[in-house]
């Protein structure tokens, strides 16, 4: 039975390719969109977290109040936190960062850069801790003043002329001697100066004021207990609205949860997409049980039942829609693979596509859902039609 339906089935879509494919388009932008979206918002997620990752699970970020994006320029610290940090029993070292924004001159050229200070008495301690590489050079020196250490797409990008080591760069109207450069890591890092803190401190006017500190917590120390005291020790001393302090964890958690609600707002749209292609398929059914009235009626005379009627309009939609759902798969898988591409020459390397199968079935199930749900009331149209009645109809 299931046979003679498909070969029913298939002789109207043959008679009709065209306007098949055109009822189905809603469904395959919908799905389409589905399947590209959650993939790329998935790779995005694996990117994040391996960069987060890559921050270790010891260490505590102290942000300034009240942040709302990058912290630099007046977004900084209340004086004397660092210190206070850093007699902690519970913390390694303290690692003091001021971010800013500034002009940078190479050759004949001009642009506005990030710059990162970084505490020098570290010496390449925090690099190793970040996972951050110099492809070339060295990292700083303890008490190095003027030089920097530039990223991957600075010393190879950025300017006309590629910045080799040696070579110097004006910050702000200070000269820098490059002494390192990074490898590519595919994030901001690549698009960042760093200069020594002690430098950064003259150049920008701060003296104890840093827009980040990273604190290092012992080995052995539980790293909710260590934040748990430092909370307590820094809402003593400032007062609880003075500073945020986050885990790496923390902090991703936050932002997968941004990307999980973007990620809603933009399916939901897709989803807009759907209902289209769900009204364009019922819109497209009611025409057919119009156009095949007097098949309905022979088939109905012949012996056929109002169950056999209704099964084969509504395999009929579900098809159109698993169709529609299958076209919109492959659509979407090459649309995320290209956005791959098309991240990886524009330097974010880590955003890795892979498309799981689980939105693939979920994507072709719906739409076959879809198909069925819109064929339901023509379906029962077409059921509910009289022999008589349908073998006489023009």
């Amino acid at each position: 039975m299931i046979k003679e339906y498909l070969n029913l089935i298939l002789k109207s879509f043959k008679n009709r390719q065209l306007r098949s494919w055109l009822t189905v388009l809603g469904i395959i932008i919908g799905v389409t969109a589905i399947v590209a979206l959650i993939s790329i918002s998935q790779g995005m997620e694996n990117a994040i977290t391996e960069q987060f990752q890559k921050m270790g699970t010891d260490s505590l970020r102290v942000l300034p109040p009240n942040l709302r994006g990058p912290p630099a320029g007046d977004m900084s610290l209340p004086a004397g936190v660092a210190d206070y940090l850093e007699k902690s029993p519970y913390i390694d070292y303290i690692d003091r960062i001021i971010l800013e924004f500034a002009t940078v001159e190479y050759g004949n050229e001009e642009e506005y850069l990030f710059i990162n200070a970084y505490d020098t008495e570290l010496e390449s301690k925090g690099f190793s801790d970040m996972d951050l590489e110099i492809e070339e050079g060295r990292a700083f020196k303890i008490g190095e003043k003027g030089n920097a250490i530039i990223g991957y797409d600075i010393a190879h990008d950025q300017f006309d002329k590629a910045v080799h080591l040696g070579t110097s760069i004006i910050v702000d109207g200070q000269k820098f001697k490059v002494i390192g450069i990074f490898e590519k890591t595919g994030i901001n890092i690549d698009d960042r100066i760093y200069i020594p803190l002690d430098d950064a401190k003259v150049l920008f006017d701060r003296e104890d004021e840093y827009n980040v500190i990273v604190a290092k917590v012992r080995a052995g120390v539980d790293i909710e207990t260590a934040q748990e005291n430092i909370e307590k020790r820094l809402t003593r001393k400032l007062g609880e609205d003075e500073f945020n302090i986050y885990t790496p964890a923390q902090l991703l958690e936050q932002i997968n949860s941004i990307l999980g609600a973007v990620q809603m707002v933009l399916v939901g749209i897709a989803f807009i997409s759907l209902l289209v292609g769900a009204i364009g398929i019922m819109n497209a059914m009611y025409t057919s049980v119009l156009e095949r009235t007097r098949e309905i009626g022979v088939m109905k005379a012949i012996g056929a039942r109002n169950g056999d009627i209704m099964t084969l309009f509504l395999l009929e939609s579900g098809i159109m829609g698993l169709a529609g759902g299958v076209v919109g798969v492959i659509v979407g898988s090459i649309i995320a693979y290209m956005v791959e591409v098309i991240a990886a020459l524009a330097g974010f390397s880590l955003l890795s596509i892979s498309i799981d199968y689980q939105v693939v079935l979920f994507a072709l199930a719906f739409a076959f859902v879809v198909g069925i749900v819109s064929g339901t009331l023509p379906a029962i149209r077409a059921a509910g039609l009289k022999p008589v009645d349908a073998l006489r109809y023009e």
